[in-house]
């Protein structure tokens, strides 16, 4: 982690500990059509669905025993996401979460500064180097943005979190369905957080004192969702003042250990409600990696579902 460090490419607010960073090498993917739904389709051993059909099911993972698996720090399994997303900016990478057949989900600061043609977007990704560790039966799908949308009330802030952190990518063509590649449900505006234990997941750092490197594989944590009042108290621990405001949430362990890392931002934070997997949080900030007392801190995605419904269903 390198808290506080400013880095080119990863947009606005790059004092945060969550912004992008270089992946490990340069990736062998691009050369991948944009779309490969139609391969997806030749392939009998991948159940592909029709569009309705997962729009219904949303927050469905493939792997039926998802949480058994979910201690802190553990690889992912082919299709235990299917809603995550390996965004590439350039040089840099962000993560982002699939929310319809054809809008991405991520964090404000990771995208506001970037051209579309610089903007690739991967779903159905598992290890983004392709270096047979863990088993892919299924290619990830290359996308293409044709507009990003920011959300109006967003604010950067130099030294302090940013405000309604989050933005949406309008993919140049829909998702291509399958097991491993379906949308997240988004919650309700009364849904209950505090207390509940949530997952975050992405390609970002694993330990604070390594170089400025992502993981090529995906990896989840389980994190416990906090009182603003606790989490301000946390960072008092420390001496570090925070200001949180109504749109955000705070999520991490009292000791560390398990939390979002550099080239985490965007990512989602989910929480299983009423037996489906649902997205509470978009990885924002925080002014540490894994240190205690200094837990992630999101933008609540129940203060921007509705912006995020209109954009969706209206494409306004």
């Amino acid at each position: 982690m390198a808290g506080g460090t400013s880095y080119s490419g990863c947009g606005a607010s790059s004092w945060i500990v969550a912004c992008c960073v270089p992946p490990k090498k340069k990736r062998q993917k691009e050369d991948k059509t944009e779309n490969l739904s139609s391969k997806l389709r030749e392939e009998p051993a991948i159940l592909q669905r029709r569009t309705d059909e997962v729009l219904e099911e949303c927050g469905i993972s493939s792997d039926r025993i998802f949480m058994k698996r979910i201690i802190g720090g553990n690889k992912a399994k082919f299709g235990q996401y299917p809603w995550q997303v390996y965004i590439k900016i350039g040089s840099y990478q962000c993560g982002g979460v699939l929310v319809s057949h054809r809008y991405v989900a991520t964090a404000a600061h990771c995208i506001i500064s970037a051209k579309l043609k610089d903007i690739l977007v991967y779903l159905g990704e598992l290890d983004t180097q392709d270096t047979g560790e863990v088993s892919e039966p299924a290619p990830a799908e290359l996308h293409r943005v044709r507009r990003k949308l920011i959300h109006p009330e967003f604010e950067y802030r130099t030294t302090q979190p940013d405000r309604y952190d989050v933005a949406l990518l309008e993919l140049v063509t829909e998702a291509g369905y399958a097991d491993y590649i379906s949308p997240i449900c988004l919650p309700n505006s009364d849904i209950s957080l505090s207390g509940r234990n949530a997952v975050v997941a992405g390609w970002g750092k694993t330990m604070p004192s390594n170089e400025l490197m992502g993981t090529n594989i995906l990896r989840s944590a389980s994190v416990p969702i906090l009182d603003i009042e606790e989490c301000i108290a946390w960072h008092k621990v420390k001496e570090i003042s925070v200001e949180l405001h109504e749109e955000m949430l705070c999520a991490g362990h009292e000791t560390g250990k398990r939390d979002a890392c550099l080239g985490d931002s965007g990512g989602p934070l989910i929480l299983l409600e009423n037996g489906k997997w649902t997205l509470v949080g978009i990885t924002s900030a925080g002014f540490g990696c894994g240190e205690a007392h200094q837990p992630g801190i999101y933008h609540k995605v129940a203060l921007s579902a509705d912006w995020i419904k209109s954009i969706i269903n209206y494409g306004v």
